[in-house]
């Protein structure tokens, strides 16, 4: 349980860098409500891949071995 929630942790604050570091041009440019806008997909984004990597994290040993039936 602990992998999956540090590797949810790592990603979404990795994803979360990484794409401010991409968009930090635009972002500059964005004022008002453009730019809320923009940092709130770019969070969301942040935590829905953050989501999608624990579940892998804990799933993953039904998702590389199956599920007996």
């Amino acid at each position: 349980m602990g992998k999956g929630y540090g590797a949810a942790l790592a990603s979404s604050v990795l994803i979360a860098l990484y794409t401010r570091r991409i968009f930090a041009p635009t972002l500059k440019n964005l004022t008002g409500p453009s730019l809320t806008f923009a940092n709130s997909f770019l969070n969301y984004f942040a935590g829905a891949f953050a989501g999608a990597t624990n579940l892998v994290m804990m799933r993953y040993k039904e998702l590389s071995d199956g599920i007996n039936i």
